[in-house]
């Protein structure tokens, strides 16, 4: 099944993805994913299969809160990234580019549960905020997303900074460092605009 990117952000401006497009999302991962070559590769990809990572939202209310969301979100960001440092000249390896923009959010992995309301005598998912977070190890944003996936894959040095540092200024303790982080991996630039793009102007 091909993914349309067209149909992806005209379902995301409304809200909801049609199970085809969810499927395509999850197909254009993995074969992304399993093109690595790399020690553990296929143990990470059997987590993500595990885990709610395909169908969670990306968010509560900011962006891409529904069905598929988070998959959606990420392989958006990996897309503008990869087409960024194309378009730049980076020698920044493919498989780096794939691992850094599809697992930037891994910290968004289980975290989101429906938020459910009475409706007569039963419950139905709220339409005003469908989701709630409930995190049961708040260990840092990108901190978590390495911390997962470095129970699968060994990250290299820049795919650390990329995804630990991917808030960019949302993160209070970016600007300590932010000169230092930036002169060791200036790719930097185009994740953190690649994942304000995904979040802001697609709203996914």
């Amino acid at each position: 099944m091909t993914l349309d990117m067209k149909v992806l952000l005209e379902e995301g401006k409304k809200g909801c993805l049609s199970e085809k497009t969810v499927e395509a999302v999850r197909n254009e991962i993995m074969n992304a994913m399993t093109g690595i070559k790399r020690k553990g590769i296929d143990k990470l990809v059997k987590y993500m299969q595990g885990s709610d990572f395909f169908t969670a939202p990306a968010s509560t209310k900011f962006h891409g809160n529904y069905e598929g969301g988070l998959a959606s979100h990420s392989y958006l960001v990996y897309n503008e990234f990869d087409e960024m440092l194309s378009k730049h000249g980076s020698n920044l390896p493919d498989e780096s580019r794939i691992i850094s923009g599809i697992c930037h959010d891994f910290c968004k992995i289980g975290i989101y549960k429906k938020n459910e309301i009475k409706k007569g005598r039963g419950k139905e998912q709220s339409t005003a905020k469908p989701y709630y977070c409930d995190d049961e190890m708040p260990i840092g944003h990108g901190d978590k997303s390495l911390w997962i996936m470095g129970r699968y894959i060994e990250p290299t040095e820049k795919e650390m900074l990329l995804i630990r540092w991917h808030m960019g200024g949302y993160d209070k303790e970016y600007e300590i460092n932010a000169e230092k982080i930036k002169s060791k991996c200036p790719e930097l630039v185009f994740i953190q605009s690649a994942d304000r793009i995904a979040s802001s102007w697609y709203d996914l």
